[in-house]
């Protein structure tokens, strides 16, 4: 939530509280608002307020980037503008990116701000130079509900900062050809997956997260850990899972499987807070917008 002040202050309320001067902004802490505010140029008191569903840091499930869009989709429309889809991309993505010096991908600011069920392409071409396409698979309200119950979310009980795990993983996709290798054969089976979904083969989702994580493991050690094997195999050996893979850097955070029986997925992980959730279809969005008339 964000509102104009009139008194040139800065409020903020997410986890911390912070109040600064609006001529002070580079005395906020939190760096995606100190970043944001700057990129927007705000010279304005305003207060920003953050809910949220999930631990603040380090779940894997895209929160930073999904924090980041929504506060600048905010932002945007307090000013009066209604920025598009790819520009709310290409400016989120440049904040956390290049201001605040994130080693992440960009796909985490594609997919708050376009939402669904897609398949996501980001390469270069000789021709066309750098290139990024979201395409949708033409999924009914009725299918997103399908596959979303199917699919649940199991809290690791563990955060961690995921900078560690992907710096090691970018050094390891630049110096290690095997790792490189396997990267390879993880595009292959986003591939294959994605030729399946336009067919509306579901069944063809968990074959593909059960390669992903084997693959994904192989990218850097500490992906993976004790814990979080002996999770996922009792969940496919007691909880009847088809497959599981942890979600975002890995290390913790939450893990998602693929499972026809809920219940029994349940009873087998009673020990884990599951968090229940369905795949939305707008991606980031206005809720409430009340224009506030001085007279």
């Amino acid at each position: 939530m964000v509102k104009k002040r009139y008194d040139n202050k800065i409020y903020l309320k997410y986890s911390k509280n912070e109040v600064v001067d609006v001529n002070h902004i580079d005395d906020i802490e939190h760096d995606f608002i100190r970043e944001t505010l700057k990129f927007m140029n705000v010279t304005y008191g305003v207060e920003i307020i953050n809910w949220a569903d999930i631990p603040t840091k380090g779940t894997g499930l895209g929160s930073s980037s999904s924090f980041l869009v929504g506060l600048l989709l905010a932002l945007h429309t307090l000013e009066g503008r209604t920025p598009s889809k790819e520009a709310l991309c290409t400016q989120s993505t440049y904040i956390e990116i290049d201001k605040c010096e994130k080693p992440i991908g960009v796909q985490d600011h594609y997919a708050a701000t376009h939402g669904g069920f897609n398949k996501m392409d980001f390469g270069e071409d000789v021709n066309r130079g750098s290139y990024k396409r979201v395409t949708g698979f033409g999924l009914c309200d009725q299918e997103l509900r399908e596959i979303s119950e199917h699919l649940h979310l199991f809290y690791t009980g563990v955060t961690r900062e995921s900078k560690d795990i992907l710096t090691i993983q970018n050094e390891n996709l630049i110096n290690d050809n095997e790792v490189i290798n396997h990267m390879h054969e993880n595009v292959a089976v986003a591939q294959t997956l994605s030729q399946e979904l336009v067919k509306k083969n579901f069944n063809s989702i968990p074959s593909a997260l059960r390669q992903n994580w084997e693959l994904k493991k192989k990218f850097a050690g500490s992906i993976s850990n004790q814990e979080l094997d002996n999770l996922c195999d009792r969940a496919l050996t007691l909880g009847g899972a088809q497959a599981g893979k942890i979600i975002g850097a890995g290390g913790g955070g939450f893990m998602l499987f693929w499972a026809e029986d809920k219940k029994k997925l349940k009873e087998a992980l009673a020990d884990y807070q599951e968090l229940p959730f369905v795949i939305d279809k707008y991606g980031s969005r206005i809720v409430l917008n009340i224009e506030v008339l001085s007279w």
